[in-house]
């Protein structure tokens, strides 16, 4: 391979990291609605998804070989993305998806670009543009699609839920900029997966030891827990990605992966659940695109 060919494939590798990553991430709210409909606890499921998903890494990480760091830094950087980036959001995932449709929970998903946008000019990570508020307001536009207008919902009364589901991109979109600016140097992106999925399953744990929503899992072994185990597999792959895309591209461009996250997701809802998104949605699916659009122009010109 020449040295031309071989530059690239290392510029079209984010953009091939992002499209795997946007094609398995888009299976979470299809799995999280099985098992919330097959009565597994939202937090019950986290725990042993998040655990799997770090017993995983962790074998791969001695086969590799890699140095695993466990000072404070690292502990604190696990503690934050396992709490806020994994254990809240999912567990909200789960809870919500027993009460709206998954391919809603994958267009809601898609609007952490532009809560990500927000967060980083708050928190002064990223500059004010012209371009890029233009897609902050479409994407909003595309929020209120989504809750706003009767019709835009399967039934009225899910109008709360599908409210509340808004918790979930919120939190990535704080974990999107945290990950970037407080990423340890130096750290293998398995290594860091890996210490944030325990740091999820240690708090999840915890949460579900107290609510008394533990779910255990060697009692009555159904195909639910089956689902649990396969879900946890492919958690392995997403976080890996995820920290890999950060660290070649950044945290606005790992955003992107809600254009794939949301048709993905919205084709697994029609293929699993049959569900029909409604005029409106699709709408908000523009509005919330175009936005995504305006983000990166602005970036691009940015750059």
């Amino acid at each position: 391979m020449s040295d031309n060919q071989t530059k690239k494939s290392i510029h079209y590798l984010p953009l091939i990291l992002l499209l795997t990553l946007g094609s398995l991430w888009a299976l979470s709210p299809v799995f999280t609605k099985f098992l919330a409909l097959e009565g597994i606890s939202p937090i019950g499921a986290v725990f042993w998804q998040t655990l799997i998903a770090g017993i995983g890494l962790y074998i791969i990480c001695r086969f590799r070989g890699v140095n695993i760091v466990y000072d404070i830094i690292h502990l604190r950087y696990f503690a934050v993305m396992g709490a806020v980036g994994i254990a809240l959001p999912n567990s909200n995932m789960v809870f919500v998806l027993g009460h709206i449709p998954a391919g809603l929970m994958s267009v809601i998903i898609v609007t952490a670009p532009v809560i990500t946008y927000i967060v980083a000019v708050v928190i002064r990570l990223e500059a004010i543009d012209i371009y890029r508020s233009s897609g902050v307001f479409l994407g909003l536009i595309g929020v209120g699609a989504i809750v706003l207008p009767r019709g835009s919902l399967p039934d009225p009364e899910m109008l709360p839920f599908a409210l509340l589901a808004f918790i979930t991109p919120t939190a990535w979109a704080l974990t999107n900029v945290y990950a970037e600016s407080a990423r340890p140097r130096h750290t293998d992106s398995m290594v860091l997966a890996m210490g944030t999925m325990f740091a999820a399953a240690i708090t999840s744990l915890f949460a579900s030891l107290v609510t008394g929503t533990f779910h255990p899992i060697w009692f009555d072994f159904g195909l639910g827990d089956k689902a649990l185990i396969l879900y946890g597999l492919i958690t392995v792959c997403t976080f890996f990605l995820y920290f890999t895309v950060v660290s070649l591209a950044g945290a606005v461009y790992l955003a992107q992966v809600g254009y794939i996250t949301t048709l993905m997701g919205l084709g697994w809802g029609a293929w699993f659940y049959g569900e029909k998104p409604s005029g409106w949605i699709w709408l908000a699916v523009l509005l919330v695109f175009a936005g995504l659009a305006l983000l990166n122009l602005g970036k691009k010109d940015k750059k």
